[in-house]
């Protein structure tokens, strides 16, 4: 059986917002939503186009290591960039997906 009263009790609020908490809770939303815009436009304007880091020089290699806890990438160049394209490292996955193409593709020797 129902209480009478109860559910009016229940959905009535203790109090009424102040004028003050209105303002104080759009004034809140007003700064998150300007945070927002620019975090957005700032992402835009720094994107690179999906390139990590900075460009490359001639003859360099940008060799990216998957791990557990993410990854890490290596740019290598000259003599350290031709012996990497010629290890076993560079020939047993996972690196030898993308790491052989851009060997061949800076024009250093895979040993294949």
């Amino acid at each position: 059986m129902p209480l009478e009263g109860h559910w009016a009790r229940v959905n009535t609020p203790l109090r009424e917002t102040t004028p003050r908490e209105k303002l104080l809770v759009r004034a809140v939303l007003a700064v998150l939503g300007v945070a927002a815009v620019a975090t957005v436009i700032v992402a835009i304007v720094t994107s690179d186009n999906g390139t990590s880091g900075s460009s490359l020089a001639p003859g360099c290699i940008r060799i990216e290591v998957p791990s557990t806890m993410g990854g890490s990438a290596s740019d290598l160049c000259g003599q350290r960039a031709s012996s990497f394209c010629r290890s076993a490292a560079a020939h047993k996955p996972p690196l030898n997906a993308t790491a052989l193409p851009k060997c061949r593709g800076a024009g250093y020797a895979t040993g294949e």
